[in-house]
Parts: structure tokens; sequence; C-alpha cells
């Protein structure tokens, strides 16, 4: 899987090395710090999961089904 975090850093670092740019680019270098200084959106823990299966009457599925089907879901996001 590609990490476009690493990936927007290393083009910024790159286009951060060129003595002039135009302003579309520094609008463009502005607009890629604030997307990487935020943090990275963390995905729940099986823990967490879990609990939101036993918060919700999920009695038809087992909890091992509703983890691989919470993950599948979360993986396409």
């Amino acid at each position: 899987m590609t990490d476009f975090r690493a990936l927007c850093a290393e083009l910024l670092c790159s286009l951060e090395q060129y003595p002039v740019q135009p302003p579309r680019d520094r609008n463009l270098i502005d607009r890629v710090r604030a997307a990487l200084a935020k943090p990275e959106e963390q995905r729940p823990t099986d823990e967490e999961l879990v609990e939101l299966f036993n918060d919700n009457d999920w009695n038809y599925i087992s909890p091992e089904t509703f983890l691989n089907i919470a993950r599948s879901v979360l993986e396409l996001r």
C-alpha cells in the first residue's frame, strides 16, 4: 500500500528546493504543509470494534464475523 503522506512530504521537500516558485506553487506548498500538519486519522482497535459489537444487538453474527466485516469496510475508506 502506498504511503501517500510520505510521498507528499517527499514531493514538498523537492518542490521547496527550487529558488523561485510561482504563486500557484506557493499556494500548493502551503496546502500540502497544512495537510501534513494534521494528525493521521486513527482506525479503531479490535477492542473498540468488539465494544461496538457488544453495544449493539448483533447477535445474528459472531464477533469474529463482525470484526472481519468492519476491517473490510475500513480498508475501503
